[in-house]
């Protein structure tokens, strides 16, 4: 169905992520520790083993999590050596599944977007799949995709594995992604704040602003909450302040310029999901007892044991909760880490209260990971 204004409505009231995809130095490494500490299955895989030469790509899942896992399975393999050389293993793709990608490209094109794979389709036995990529950040895509036409377990070049992985028993509760997170250089966000919004129909809903503009301890950054007309799509971005070190301006200089920071993952039980992840080797960002101490203060009717004991932070908006961990970077340079949210009672914000806790932990982590 289409709107006065020319919006195909049905693809922004479906809005939401596909799956996200990682460059990564060995990815059969990586895909281990996804799944046995986040408790993650293999499904499918493409390499050259199945007809594509200069990559090996692992198709894992969790409920409604998608990932796909990527590295060079040649030194010819450039783009994905390249990324990883200089910004670490990391996210490369954002998907976003689309009702008819050619339309929406060419919309997107009209509304700003940076063109990187014009429309193709793919296809095999299982049927076909319609692709196309936009410009995201530095070295970032925005992947559109439709597999309407496929009943292939992802797409054309992957092959069932299942069998070849062992599966976990203890369930993480992980079920689908709630928000991703974008760290941008000084200036960006409202370039970026623009582009996605004129893309997706997405809107700015948040605005949380700590730069320094004197008095009061500011912990230096601006951030922005976008989102989709049916709010399942949420992007986060966060700018740092001028010649404030702050965790932002760390994930910059690690990253070697900007890129996505963290994903979060809604969970259906956020303290089983922390005890069987700390039992599967996952850590944590620590946070002082005076958190809890003061969130005790603040919300006396809140039973904070719980909390303390698994180290979760916790927000409180018109009576609905958001409970939310962070763990460390997942790899060896202080950038991508993954966050925990549960939300509770319908709670629609983003745990803003919670910020100061946040960085000041999260920076105190991560600069004793960087080496002076």
């Amino acid at each position: 169905m289409e709107t006065p204004n020319g919006i195909i409505s049905s693809d922004f009231l479906t809005m939401e992520y596909d799956y996200i995809e990682y460059y990564v130095g060995m990815a059969k490494m990586v895909v281990y520790w996804h799944v046995k500490a986040l408790g993650f299955k293999v499904v499918a895989y493409s390499g050259p083993e199945t007809g594509v030469p200069d990559r090996c790509s692992y198709y894992i899942v969790k409920n409604d999590i998608k990932l796909v896992i990527t590295s060079a399975s040649q030194p010819s393999s450039y783009k994905i050596v390249s990324f990883v050389d200089l910004h670490g293993n990391g996210i490369k793709k954002l998907a976003v599944k689309v009702s008819n990608v050619k339309e929406f490209f060419q919309r997107a094109l009209k509304n700003g977007a940076i063109p990187l794979q014009h429309p193709e389709t793919i296809s095999d036995d299982s049927g076909s799949v319609d692709i196309a990529s936009l410009k995201m950040f530095d070295d970032n895509e925005v992947v559109l995709i439709n597999y309407d036409h496929y009943s292939g377990d992802f797409m054309p070049g992957y092959k069932n594995i299942e069998q070849d992985w062992d599966v976990f028993d203890e369930d993480t509760a992980l079920e689908k992604i709630d928000h991703v997170a974008c760290a941008l250089r000084l200036n960006e966000i409202n370039l970026w704040e623009n582009y996605f919004n004129s893309i997706f129909h997405s809107k700015t809903v948040t605005q949380f602003d700590e730069r320094q503009n004197g008095g009061g301890k500011k912990i230096g950054m601006l951030l922005k909450v976008l989102q989709s007309e049916n709010k399942q799509m949420n992007n986060v971005l966060v700018e740092p302040d001028h010649e404030v070190r702050s965790q932002v301006s760390l994930f910059i200089d690690q990253n070697y310029g900007a890129g996505i920071q963290h994903i979060a993952f809604s969970s259906g039980n956020i303290f089983k999901s922390v005890e069987a992840l700390r039992s599967n080797g996952v850590r944590f960002t620590k946070y002082p007892d005076s958190y809890y101490k003061k969130l005790s203060i603040k919300y006396p009717d809140l039973d904070i044991t719980l909390l303390r004991k698994h180290g979760v932070l916790c927000d409180v908006l018109d009576g609905a909760l958001l409970f939310q961990i962070f763990t460390t970077p997942i790899g060896d340079r202080a950038t991508f880490f993954y966050e925990i949210v549960q939300r509770v009672n319908n709670y629609q914000g983003f745990g803003l209260d919670n910020i100061h806790a946040l960085f000041e932990a999260m920076e105190t982590e991560l600069m004793a990971n960087t080496i002076s």
